[in-house]
């Protein structure tokens, strides 16, 4: 460019900015600031979108492939509002299984049915055990018929809830009957009975002695073969468990023995005489016989049966049926004692026996016995639940 034309162009520059300039007001602090702001916000939404395209661009794609394809349209879908949510599976709407257990406090307070007694035993007293509508004492020593003697827990019917066991005795103080009884309650929460899991019987087993209640629902029952009283210790019972299930109706047994064998500490022996008649004989003398029956009713042998004698000293043993006897007793003192040496299983022996009452030794008409019992292997005297039918009354009087 020519240097004139360089000259006109700053001369001109200088004097529009001597015209323009005074009338130029900068921007202040306040407007800096709002300039800031707008920038700042323009920058956020920015970004913002840009997250929100980076985010659903991924998402349609995978809903596109998650989505099945639909059979071909055959006409254009009809706008409908938005889907209502499928239902979610049904919940069984069922009450849960009420709750059976029964404290003892409570059990003793309340009113309850028992499974029959009928079909058990008879007490020894022969008076008949109430089942309907009874109380359940806890004290052994009281009068009350039914004494709660233990009891356990457990879900014995598989409902998912605890039922209650008891072991109820008829008439405590006695050789039973018993019987093991479960309890439960109904949707109301009132006792009801589920069934009798086991019970003493005729003739074993003559005695329960506890339970339990296993996680699996077996309710196992302790019982012994002879029931303890006078005269017999329980140790001389044969013990043994028994395991009972429910089966939707009734108790079944499931495990343990079904039976017992001979208790070798027991017998069932009994013995029975007719009465002596006296009739003369020559010489001024009597004699007579008397039929004595032997049994043995159990189903172990005895080792050793004796016979035991309580006559009058006027009368000694005469005959040939007294040779059963190990004793020699034509020579035998009294008292006198016939040792009849092993009895079998349900033996049943039928002696002749004689007596004469010597010249001029008077005796009158009256009464003598003859007393059974029995004897182990080792020499133990075997003990009996009855003892009453040991012992046999005959009267003796002439004719």
């Amino acid at each position: 460019m020519p240097e004139f034309d360089s000259t006109r162009l700053d001369a001109e520059f200088s004097t529009y900015r001597a015209a323009m300039l005074p009338t130029i007001t900068p921007d202040g602090p306040t407007a800096v600031r709002r300039t800031v702001r707008r920038r700042r916000r323009r920058a956020a939404m920015a970004v913002a979108a840009a997250l929100v395209v980076a985010v659903a661009v991924p998402v349609a794609g995978q809903a596109g492939l998650r989505r099945d394809p639909g059979p071909p349209a055959t006409a254009p879908p009809t706008p409908s509002d938005s889907p209502s949510p499928s239902p979610s599976p049904s919940v069984s709407s069922a009450p849960p299984a009420p709750d059976g257990r029964i404290e003892r406090t409570e059990l003793l307070a309340a009113t309850v049915d028992l499974p029959t007694w009928g079909d058990l035993p008879e007490r020894p007293d022969g008076k008949a055990c109430a089942s309907r509508g009874v109380r359940l004492s806890g004290d052994p020593v009281s009068d009350d018929p039914n004494l709660l003697v233990e009891l356990g827990y457990g879900d014995v019917d598989r409902d998912g809830a605890m039922e209650t066991v008891v072991l109820v005795r008829c008439l405590p103080g006695t050789r039973g009957p018993a019987q093991v009884v479960a309890f439960d309650r109904d949707p109301v929460g009132r006792i009801v009975t589920l069934g009798r899991v086991a019970a003493t019987a005729d003739p074993t087993p003559e005695w329960l002695i506890g339970l339990e209640v296993r996680a699996d629902g077996v309710t196992r029952v302790a019982m012994a073969d002879r029931a303890p009283g006078p005269g017999w210790p329980l140790e001389q019972s044969q013990r043994q468990w028994r395991g009972y299930r429910w089966d939707g109706s009734r108790f079944r047994q499931t495990e343990g023995p079904t039976g017992f064998g001979p208790n070798p500490y027991a017998a069932d022996l009994s013995v029975s005489s007719s009465n002596l008649a006296l009739a003369r004989e020559p010489g001024d003398s009597f004699a007579g016989t008397i039929e004595v029956r032997v049994r043995n009713t159990s189903a172990g042998e005895v080792a050793e049966a004796v016979l035991s004698f309580d006559l009058p000293w006027q009368l000694r043993p005469v005959g040939d049926g007294w040779k059963r006897c190990r004793e020699n007793m034509a020579v035998a003192p009294a008292p006198y004692r016939c040792t009849l040496g092993k009895l079998a299983p349900h033996a049943d022996i039928r002696l002749t026996l004689g007596f004469k009452r010597a010249q001029g030794t008077p005796l009158a008409s009256g009464k003598a016995t003859i007393e059974l019992s029995g004897s182990g292997a080792d020499g133990t005297t075997l003990l009996e639940r009855e003892r009453d039918d040991n012992l046999a009354t005959f009267t003796h009087y002439y004719r």
